[in-house]
C-alpha cells in the first residue's frame, strides 16, 4: 500500500467545512468572485442598499452556493452586507486585515473611530461607507476579521474585534500620521 494514499491531500485539509465563517466566506467570495457570475445577479446585488430587503439573488447564492439554510434573521443584514460588498469588488484576500488595509489605504482616523463605536442600528450604513471607499480604492480584504463586525452581536466579543482592527490600523499607519 502507498503510504500517501492514506494523507488527504493538501488541497482537502485546507477547505474549511461549509458551515464555519471560513467556509461561508470562501464560498460567497468564490461565487460571487467567479467570472461566470451573471452580470445582471452582481448587478442586482450592488443596487440593494442597509436596511432594505435582500434582493432574490441574495437568497438564490446562498441556498443554492453557500448553505441549504437561510442565515438566521438577525444574521441576515449581516450576511447581506458581506455579499454585497463582494459584490462591490471587495475582494476576499486571505492575510489582509481589515486595520491594516484601512491605515495603508489613508481611511480617516475620526471615520475608524465612529465604525469601531457605531450601535448596531447605524453599523451598516457606516460599514456600508467603508465598503464604498475601499471598493474605490481597489483594495481587497480578509473577510474573516472583517465579518465579525458585522456578524457579532456578544459586547465582549465585539470589543475584541474592535481591539484588534484598531491595533492594526495604528501598526500599520505611514510614520508621518502616528507622531
Amino acid at each position: 500500500m502507498n503510504t500517501t494514499d492514506a494523507q488527504p491531500s493538501k488541497t482537502q485539509s485546507t477547505i474549511p467545512p461549509d458551515d464555519t465563517l471560513p467556509g461561508r466566506i470562501a464560498k460567497l467570495a468564490g461565487v460571487i468572485g467567479a467570472p461566470h457570475f451573471p452580470n445582471a445577479d452582481r448587478a442586482a446585488l450592488k443596487r440593494w442598499a442597509p436596511g432594505e430587503s435582500p434582493p432574490l439573488t441574495f437568497y438564490r447564492v446562498w441556498l443554492r452556493s453557500i448553505d441549504g439554510d437561510l442565515p438566521s434573521p438577525t444574521q441576515t443584514q449581516a450576511w447581506m452586507i458581506i455579499t454585497w460588498g463582494l459584490a462591490l469588488g471587495v475582494d476576499h484576500q486571505r492575510g489582509r486585515a481589515l486595520g491594516r488595509v484601512l491605515a495603508e489605504s489613508r481611511y480617516a482616523e475620526a471615520r475608524l473611530e465612529r465604525l469601531l463605536a457605531a450601535p448596531l442600528d447605524i453599523l451598516p450604513d457606516l460599514f456600508a461607507s467603508l465598503m464604498r471607499f475601499l471598493a474605490a480604492k481597489g483594495e481587497a480584504i480578509d473577510w474573516l476579521d472583517a465579518a465579525p463586525l458585522l456578524l457579532t452581536q456578544d459586547t465582549d466579543k465585539r470589543e475584541s474585534t474592535h481591539r484588534r482592527i484598531a491595533s492594526d490600523f495604528f501598526r500599520h499607519l505611514p510614520r508621518a500620521e502616528k507622531e
